[in-house]
């Protein structure tokens, strides 16, 4: 079971960033993620001097920011300060410490859809591990309108499995959306043969799309399908517009062929008319979802870990509260375990971090 167990925030402490940093938390909140933060400063052609001086002012800035932070209760793994190229360190330090979502702003707001920034283009190109480009603008994201396209292929497959848990994180609502290209006519073709065939193509892309939705299991994930014709990328961010999404999730490469590279034609083209924010999956899942042997496993671990709260057997029942957070990160019954175990134990802080979390989920 692959749940996010930590997350690579880089901040640039620009105006726009507040956004970002909140959704961060909002995230880790619900996941139990630790926040590894870092700030990268770009080789100038300036004074030694003035790059102690901005090495000191960055420092001081992500000081006032891991304060703001721990009021939320968010754990932190560490915070770092690095002279390079932006998006070779965010890429390096997300590899290293293997972050399982690296979450980053998409540049100031503006009342025009505008592309991400540079850096950010380079990471979700560059980047093995799940990105979440984040728009500004809102207070935070709540994730309760996602949209999946999909292409029928594997790639996309594993970006709706993603969509689908990130739904049920946040008991989002979740739009499950198939472009079919618009027919085009072979050369030196004529007659009835050519009419049926532009005829069949949308009914045939279709019946596919709905053989590749009978497979998916969305359990209690509220979920509609829609088919468009037309360009991929331009339905996508009009689906986006429409459906008024807060988050398009989308494998990275697909049908095109074009898998050699690190990010698809449609994804790169959707980031340049980004509409909202944008979760893009590659090599592996956000996180997995449970086969009914893990939920037989969590009953039976919370009946035990109740049982044993209720003889006071708190640190053994804490035990099996953490098995089951290990195989569903979202359980609000052992996160609200959990707490009333470190409570008794006298680990109120660990106590309140897990029912603030519960809190969290519940309200999602």
């Amino acid at each position: 079971m692959r749940m996010i167990q930590s997350i690579l925030l880089p901040v640039d402490f620009h105006q726009a960033s507040g956004s970002v940093t909140r959704t961060a938390a909002r995230v880790a909140a619900v996941f139990g993620s630790h926040l590894t933060l870092l700030h990268v400063l770009e080789p100038t052609l300036i004074s030694p001097s003035e790059m102690q001086y901005a090495r000191e002012r960055a420092t001081e800035r992500m000081r006032e920011l891991i304060e703001v932070m721990a009021l939320d209760k968010i754990v932190m793994d560490e915070s770092a300060i690095v002279v390079g190229s932006s998006v070779h360190q965010i890429v390096r330090k997300a590899e290293e410490m293997d972050a399982g979502l690296v979450i980053m702003g998409t540049g100031e707001r503006s009342r025009f859809d505008r592309p991400p920034g540079p850096t950010t283009q380079g990471v979700l190109q560059h980047a093995s591990q799940p990105v979440l480009a984040v728009r500004p603008g809102e207070p935070e994201a709540h994730f309760a309108r996602i949209l999946c396209p999909v292409d029928q292929s594997p790639v996309s497959l594993r970006g709706l499995r993603n969509a689908i848990q990130l739904a049920r994180a946040f008991h989002g609502r979740l739009v499950v959306l198939s472009v079919a290209p618009e027919a085009s006519p072979p050369l030196m073709a004529d007659g009835p043969w050519l009419a049926g065939m532009l005829r069949d193509h949308e009914p045939s892309w279709r019946e596919e799309f709905d053989r590749f939705l009978k497979e998916i299991d969305f359990g209690n994930v509220s979920w509609q399908s829609e088919v468009r014709v037309g360009l991929a990328h331009e339905q996508i961010v009009a689906a986006a517009r429409d459906h008024r999404a807060d988050v398009i999730v989308m494998g990275s490469t697909g049908r095109s062929g074009l898998a050699r590279l690190l990010m698809g034609s449609v994804t790169r083209r959707v980031v340049k008319q980004l509409p909202c924010s944008l979760l893009t999956v590659k090599s592996e899942d956000l996180v997995e979802g449970l086969s009914e042997g893990d939920i037989k496993a969590i009953k039976l671990l919370l009946a035990e870990g109740q049982e044993m709260l209720a003889a006071g057997c708190n640190a053994e029942a804490a035990g099996k509260f953490r098995q089951v957070l290990l195989q569903n990160a979202f359980s609000i019954p052992a996160l609200e375990g959990l707490a009333a175990a470190y409570m008794k134990l006298g680990r109120s802080e660990e106590a309140n971090r897990y029912r603030y979390r519960a809190e969290v989920i519940h309200n999602s």
